[in-house]
Parts: C-alpha cells; structure tokens; sequence
C-alpha cells in the first residue's frame, strides 16, 4: 500500500528545525508506567496498536522532499513496534530498569523515521513498566494524558474481547483539518495582525540573561534538575482570593508574582517571562495526539516602586492580550523585529512560568503521571515510574499545579550545567515570600517586602 503524504503542522515545522540545528535533544517527552498484578501482555500490545492506528500523528516521519520543502509520510499501523525487555532472573533488576529507562529516554529520535517509541520491561512475573517516550513534535502534556486514557479503555476491550472504537468518538479532525484551519488564519490576516501585535509587546524587550553559577557549554546537554515545593493550603486559598478581589484569575495572580520576585531581584522595571497555551481551542483538537502548544509573552512595565495590586493589574492586562493573540508565534514576531533593526537584540525568552489545572492537565517534564493521569487497568495496580532524566528547554522553568481549591504544588526545573541548587532553592524560598506578603497586604510595595534572604544571588531578566 503505497504511503499517505501530508503537510505538518506550523508547529512541527518549528520543532523539526529546532532538532536539526540542536547538537542534543531536549524535546523529548518520557513517562513510566508501572504495573503490578498479572498483566495481559498481547490485550496491552493491542491497546497500544490501536492507539498508535487510530492517531495518524503517532505514525508520521519527517523528512525533506525534493524540493525541499518539509513533509510528514504517514505510515501504516502495522510499522509500529513495541520493544520488549526481559529483566527477570538478573542482578538488581531495580537499578537495570533505571539505567535503560535513562538511555531509552535519551535515544535521539531520527524524525525521519519514528516520532514515538515504547518499551515494555518485564522486572518480575508481577511487575512490569510501560516507557513512553515521544518527540514534541507530536507528544505535548495533553496529549500524554489523552494517550494513556486511550490506553486504558483499548485495554479493557482488549481483555474482554470487545471493540474500543465503540467507546471513542471518531476521530473526523487531523493532519488536512489542521492545515486548513492554519491557511485560513493565514488568509484572513489574522496571523498577520497577530504577529504586529506580537512585535508591538516585545519591542524594546531585552533579553532573558540570568547571571551564571558556572560558564555556559558551548553545547548544551539539555539535561535537567527538578526542585518540588508547595504552598500552604491558607495562603493560597487567600492568594485566589485577592486576585478575584481585584479581576484577576489564580493564572494572573501566580505570574504577578513571579514578576514581582524577578523585579526584586534584579531592580528592573521591565519583565518577560514566557508562557504556554494549550491550543485546544475547540472539542475536535481536545481529541488530538499532536502537540499544539503555543508559546506566549507576558511582559510588564511600571516604574518606580509599584504597589502589588498595581502590578497585578499590569499583568491582567497582558495575559489577556497574551490569549486573545495565541495563534501567531512568538518567532515571527521576533525575526520581524530582527528585520527591522539588525542591530537590536529582540527578547529570546530564557524563563518559563505555568500555572496548570491538575483535573485537565499532564506535568509529563515536570512530575510524571499524576492521579489524574493514571490509567486503571484491570486486576492491575498503577503508579507513575519517574524516568530519572529530566529535560529543560530553557534555562529556568517553575510551574504551579493547582491541586484543588487554593492548593497549590510546585516545581521548578533548571540547568544544572548554569545553576547552582542553592540558588533555585532561593528563587523557591522568595517567591513563597511574596506570597506571604502580598497575602497579608496586597497593596504592599514590593521593595518592602520581607524576604527570606537579601544575600542570594541576583538574577537578570
């Protein structure tokens, strides 16, 4: 049968370009499963076939045409494979499934010919894990949390002898659907106009340059360590509170103060840190395995010493600019400002702030499966497998998980190859300070506010 061809998406072709010209990959996303109980071996390969078959994404090689111009080659289901690994009867089967769990997550991918791969590890006759690893190019964190769904109800037809397609709504919305909606946006200028307002947000924007632990490589490893941290169940109840009081959402009171810990550690007026939207802007696309991430700007500017509830209405305002103009890309507007004034040096984001909802999200980089996540496979116990090799795609990134009301969980990932721990621990330890201030007092100067330590290094967005 000969091969289907298609047009990737925009952000694949970004992604694509980003993987050739990176010496080491950092966009891989990798998720365990663990599984203890007497596992169906062929119902889970059958599950995950028909996973594979039904997302047209999971079968797509990248590669150049002959006329340069970069296509996706869909491949039938059957090219799929799950590796299989046999660690019974060897010596310290528990350090065997760390050491090949970290060599299969940082395999390189050839996008041109495989995107995902999985592996099943049998540790003992009860106990086995599930490693998933897929480039970003179709792997976001939704849609880690949509394929283990999918999983979980193909493997329970599997067992039973029944259908899955029944259970799933049929996928009408793909690679065409995609590319359709984009050349609209296109022909109706409304990427044009996105893009001008893009240009607009970051001119004058300098960059992200943190002041260093240790010199930077010349070739990044991509490498990555993760810090957890929490918020107090009352102070972030009360931290909700007064964004509501003053119309802002927990998203646009969380990244207030982020802002306000980098205006206090550095004395500068301006700020931008980069966020991300999810792209699922409609039921067909919630449906999808593919990534559509996009990344936004959130930047503001006031001088002088503002109040905290002076600065959450600065940021309000840019958040809702930021999503009211989420379909144009932050590198367009870039190499706009680049072409205006060469000699100018347009802000590269190098920090990352999130804020995610865990009933409708997945921290595959940052923690694994959570609850939500993890799929209940019959006569089976579950629990996330924390593959021990952490990417980063900038130098910092810290997201919050919004665990219920006013519960908040955090982690922060950062480059050891750059930073120092204590350092990271101190940008944790602040940022919970300004919470505790703001908390007590929103309209609080943010140069007055009590912080842990004066004496930790200071950062320069």
């Amino acid at each position: 049968m000969s091969p289907v061809w298609t047009t990737p998406v925009q952000g694949q072709q970004r992604l694509w370009i980003a993987e050739e010209m990176a010496a080491a990959s950092a966009y891989h996303v990798s998720t365990g499963l663990r599984m203890r109980g007497e596992l169906d071996e062929q119902a889970l390969l059958k599950a995950i076939r028909g996973t594979v078959s039904r997302h047209e994404s999971l079968r797509c090689a990248l590669r150049l045409d002959d006329d340069g111009q970069l296509s996706c080659e869909v491949r039938e289901p059957d090219s799929f494979a799950v590796e299989a690994v046999d660690l019974t009867g060897t010596d310290e089967a528990s350090a065997r499934l760390s050491e090949f769990s970290v060599e299969f997550s940082r395999r390189r991918f050839d996008l041109a010919s495989e995107v995902l791969r999985i592996a099943l590890v049998k540790v003992a006759e009860d106990d086995h894990v599930l490693l998933v690893v897929g480039h970003h190019v179709v792997f976001d964190d939704w849609s880690v949390s949509l394929f283990f769904r999918e999983l979980e109800i193909g493997y329970a037809a599997a067992c039973h002898g029944s259908d899955p397609d029944r259970l799933l709504p049929p996928l009408e919305f793909g690679y065409a659907e995609l590319a359709a909606e984009e050349q609209a946006a296109i022909d109706n200028k409304i990427i044009e106009k996105q893009t001008a307002y893009w240009a607009d947000q970051l001119a004058g924007a300098l960059p992200c340059e943190l002041p260093l632990d240790r010199l930077r490589p010349a070739v990044p490893s991509g490498l990555g360590v993760r810090l957890h941290f929490s918020v107090p169940h009352s102070l972030g109840k009360r931290l909700v509170e007064v964004g509501r009081e003053y119309g802002a959402t927990g998203f646009m009171t969380a990244v207030a103060v982020f802002h306000a810990v980098l205006r206090r550690r550095t004395g500068r007026e301006d700020i931008t840190v980069g966020t991300v939207v999810s792209g699922r802007t409609s039921p067909e696309r919630e449906r999808l395995i593919i990534n559509l991430v996009n990344l936004l700007a959130i930047r503001s500017r006031l001088p002088g010493k503002p109040r905290f509830v002076d600065l959450l209405g600065e940021v309000r305002t840019a958040v809702l600019g930021a999503f009211a103009h989420q379909e144009a890309t932050l590198s367009d507007a870039l190499g706009r400002l680049r072409a205006e004034n060469p000699e100018g040096r347009p802000a590269d984001l190098g920090i990352l702030f999130e804020v995610q909802n865990n009933t409708n999200a997945h921290m595959g980089a940052f923690l694994g499966l959570t609850d939500d996540d993890l799929p209940a496979f019959e006569g089976l116990a579950t629990s996330a497998y924390l593959i021990p090799d952490i990417r980063v795609r900038f130098d910092l990134e810290m997201q919050i998980v919004v665990t219920g009301p006013g519960q908040f969980d955090g982690v922060l990932v950062y480059s050891p190859e750059v930073f120092e721990e204590g350092t990271m621990r101190a940008l944790i330890e602040e940022f919970q300070a300004v919470v505790r201030a703001v908390v007590r007092d929103p309209f609080i100067v943010l140069d007055d506010a009590q912080l842990p330590s004066e004496e930790s290094p200071a950062l320069t967005c």
